[in-house]
């Protein structure tokens, strides 16, 4: 589905670990690539983890890890079904006659992904910090920690305690399943997921950054993508964080598909009714959208109730309490609105050259500028466009009538919202994967990763404040760390 309005997740805790253990397992093992997210129940002293040097940086988080936990955890598995074109598609190894090698050119290609999602309530067995600000917005993003004390799967931090072999269905077992599919795994912002992850999952953090990277690279071999640097240095959207991104990733690939244009596709699997774990999370919009023929003064009235900070940076200090609205995708309206006047412009532009020079000295435009003109002669949302029409009625329209509330609106129907749910924050990190898979991957003859040409994007880790990423490899003059080496011996029977 290139748009969808509700994502399946499924819920697990410590009563259906192992009920659901099996069919875990196997999506682990068939994946493309794994999206992970953590919440967690504090991250530390704030102005270290931005601190001059990435060595301070790394401590710091380590050390929050040593002392906090995770309250819960998501993975979303992505497997590569086909990639079809023009009605053909591949799924075998072995293309389809008639599909261009590369797969581009006129038409694009559809990106096939299956993808099963779990969010996994956890709970730490041992004394861990707990911040009031961090446990205050889960709160008012619906996190029940009844639920967690209740009944969250437990773990404890740092090496292992009991012979970890013998225990064949726990946390740890499952992140060395994960290490042992040796797929791509795909984080938003990953620098802090990978620290608690090593050190509440895996083995105590090293003592310095530098082994550390060294041990990433053996614990995944097929490499690291972080969405927020792709988006940040190579995308470049107006911003980068991680709802912001995934609203804006599906309406690209809705309005793509609709060109005939390359594109990511998901689908999911279909659960049987007597499935009981499964949570449908909200992705579709809460409220009106946008006309596209609205004057600029009734944009400016628009702009003026969004919250700047939430805006930016997808996250405000006053929270719920914000009088301004949290509403993405009326961010994304009025991005769109102001791309569509420099699109409309360039489009006369071209026109005008055209016009008056009969074509001399005019160019061709590029791939990308006539996505952007065909994307904004599309309304933002058919529908509610051809309802207002081309009247002057949007001159003077009621900006209360196109935004019902200004604060975080309440979306609909017999789901739950997915946002800062663990689960669904990491279906929305692999399906920006997706999309940038759809974009900058080349098929050639290949369902894996890493054949779709994309090593310039690996291994390379978002650092906030900083104009270059984290390079997540091996040095030379560095050594993996010793609790790394004995655990990977202990389990050389999963990394084999």
């Amino acid at each position: 589905m290139a748009m969808f309005e509700t994502v399946p997740v499924v819920d697990v805790h410590k009563d259906n670990f192992k009920e659901i253990w099996p069919s875990l397992l196997l999506s682990v093992k068939t994946s493309t690539y794994i999206a992970m997210d953590t919440e967690l129940s504090g991250l530390g002293n704030r102005k270290s983890l931005v601190a001059k040097s990435i060595e301070d940086r790394y401590k710091s988080i380590a050390n929050s890890a040593k002392s906090r936990s995770i309250l819960s955890l998501g993975i979303s598995c992505f497997k590569l079904t086909n990639v079809a074109k023009n009605g053909m598609c591949t799924d075998s190894g072995q293309e389809a006659s008639g599909v261009p090698p590369r797969g581009e050119g006129s038409g694009g290609c559809k990106w096939r992904f299956l993808v099963q999602t779990y969010n996994i309530t956890t709970l730490c067995e041992e004394d861990y910090v707990v911040e009031p600000g961090s446990l205050k917005f889960l709160v008012e993003h619906g996190f029940d920690f009844n639920r967690q004390y209740e009944k969250g799967v437990p773990y404890c931090r740092g090496n292992d305690k009991i012979d970890t072999k013998a225990d064949s269905m726990s946390l740890r077992q499952l992140f060395m399943e994960i290490l042992g599919a040796a797929c791509p795994v795909i984080f938003h912002n990953a620098l802090m997921d990978l620290v608690f992850l090593y050190e509440n999952l895996y083995a105590s953090t090293p003592p310095n950054m530098a082994a550390f990277l060294a041990d990433l690279t053996e614990m995944f071999p097929a490499g690291i993508f972080d969405t927020k640097y792709i988006t940040d240095f190579k995308h470049k959207m107006p911003a980068s964080y991680l709802e912001y991104v995934f609203r804006k990733s599906l309406r690209t690939n809705k309005e793509f598909s609709l060109l005939g244009k390359k594109h990511a596709w998901v689908e999911f699997p279909t659960y049987p009714a007597g499935f009981s774990h499964i949570t449908q999370c909200n992705c579709e919009r809460p409220g009106t959208a946008i006309p596209s023929n609205i004057d600029k003064d009734t944009q400016d009235k628009l702009k003026a109730t969004v919250c700047d900070s939430y805006a930016g940076h997808g996250w405000c200090s006053r929270g719920n309490s914000c009088v301004k609205s949290h509403d993405v995708d009326l961010i994304l309206d009025i991005d769109f609105l102001a791309q569509s006047k420099k699109s409309r412009k360039r489009k006369r532009r071209r026109e005008n050259q055209k016009t008056d020079g009969e074509n001399e000295g005019f160019t061709e435009p590029d791939e990308e500028q006539e996505m952007d003109s065909s994307i904004a002669n599309m309304s933002i949302v058919a529908k509610e466009t051809s309802e207002v029409g081309e009247s002057d009625t949007t001159k003077n329209c009621d900006i209360g009538a196109l935004i019902p509330s200004v604060t975080i609106g309440t979306l609909k129907g017999p789901v739950v919202s997915g946002k800062h749910r663990a689960g669904f924050d990491a279906f929305m990190t692999g399906y920006i994967m997706a999309s940038y898979v759809s974009e900058y991957g080349t098929h050639k003859d290949s369902l894996k990763l890493a054949d779709v040409g994309l090593n310039e994007i690996k291994n390379l880790v978002y650092l906030t404040g900083k104009d270059i990423a984290l390079s997540v490899v091996k040095s030379g003059f560095t050594k993996t760390s010793k609790d790394h080496r004995e655990k990977f011996s202990k389990f050389s029977h999963i990394l084999s």
